[in-house]
């Protein structure tokens, strides 16, 4: 597509990533010139219809859902097919299974991980090896600096940290702490650069 940065460049120069769990809210973030990435976070299969319609708008963006909290989609090879050919680019999951039946179908992933204590990280280290998604998203974005550094150590992927961001002063501090963004579903984050 012309004008469109891969995938791991625009990670980069996001920022923050848009988390949208409303259908009414996808216009206004795609309308945010340097948001270049954005996950859905809530609706059904109905939605996607409109969603990818209004998306066709903007091709030098990316969309990308988080199939965990989709009501509709077939938790499977079917359901990863099924969302490929309605146009969706990529998913995020915490289930790598899911995301190696995406990437048969040839879409991004995004590797959802909650780092509760060292052996999550441990867990997370072997299952971003399994899989090897295109990012990685860790959870809270609030992890300390040295459990993002375990990642960095290993892979060269983009690593997005998301929850509990408040304020810019938390996005920030999330970032300078090596993320390469966030994702946010809080509107009052939306446009930080």
């Amino acid at each position: 597509m012309e004008n469109r940065v891969g995938f791991k460049e625009a990670l980069s120069l996001s920022g923050v990533v848009p988390a949208v769990k409303h259908l009414e809210d996808l216009t206004e973030v795609l309308n945010i010139p340097w948001v270049s990435v954005v996950i859905l976070i809530g609706g059904d299969i109905n939605d996607f219809e409109g969603i990818l319609k209004i998306r066709s708008k903007y091709p030098e963006k990316y969309l990308l859902a988080h199939v965990d909290l989709i009501e509709g989609v077939g938790k499977d090879e079917a359901g990863m097919r099924y969302l490929k050919r309605l146009g969706l680019e990529g998913i995020v999951s915490v289930k790598w299974q899911l995301l190696r039946y995406a990437k048969e179908n040839n879409m991004l992933t995004v590797q959802r991980l909650f780092l509760v204590d060292s052996e999550a990280i441990r867990t997370g280290l072997k299952i971003i090896k399994k899989v090897t998604p295109d990012a990685i998203e860790i959870l809270p974005a609030t992890v300390p600096k040295y459990a993002i550094d375990e990642f960095r150590k290993v892979t060269d992927l983009s690593i997005l940290g998301g929850g509990l961001l408040r304020t810019e002063e938390d996005v920030r501090k999330a970032l300078s702490n090596g993320l390469t963004a966030v994702t946010a579903s809080r509107r009052n984050l939306w446009k930080l650069r």
